[in-house]
């Protein structure tokens, strides 16, 4: 049986993109200081994820408001995983640590897809049921 949401950190999305946000944080720990401008970028990227979910959430009633929400927390997940590319390309990531963390973020994008795919097809209350159960099964 499955217990009623009662926040946005009750979200199995939301909890992703905060286990995502953490191996973010550790792993920006050993960039020199030169690249500080690209290891904040990084956080402030994984913190906007979590904060368009959560605002999503808010929105759960209105289901245009739900629906830009969630594509702004899948575009955040997208620029993300450019920022991990990049990171990578120029050695301030290891590429398996990497590829790790960016396999996050395309997990944490499909189960954005399919809430807003729940949002758009639509019931009586589609944003709050497709919260319940908000990951794909493969996650």
């Amino acid at each position: 049986m499955q217990t009623k949401t009662q926040s946005f950190q009750d979200l199995q999305s939301y909890q992703l993109a905060f286990r995502c946000s953490v191996d973010v944080y550790h792993l920006i720990q050993p960039f020199p200081d030169a690249e500080r401008p690209l290891a904040l970028k990084l956080l402030s990227t994984a913190h906007a994820v979590r904060a368009q979910i959560a605002a999503g959430w808010g929105q759960r009633r209105n289901r245009e408001g739900l629906l830009i929400k969630l594509s702004a927390a899948q575009l955040a997940a997208t620029e993300m995983q450019r920022w991990l590319e990049a990171a990578i390309a120029f050695g301030y990531l290891d590429a398996e640590a990497g590829q790790d963390l960016y396999d996050c973020y395309s997990t944490l994008y499909g189960a954005l897809d399919q809430l807003m795919e729940t949002a758009v097809a639509g019931t009586t209350q589609p944003a709050v049921a497709s919260f319940e159960d908000d990951l794909p099964a493969s996650a």
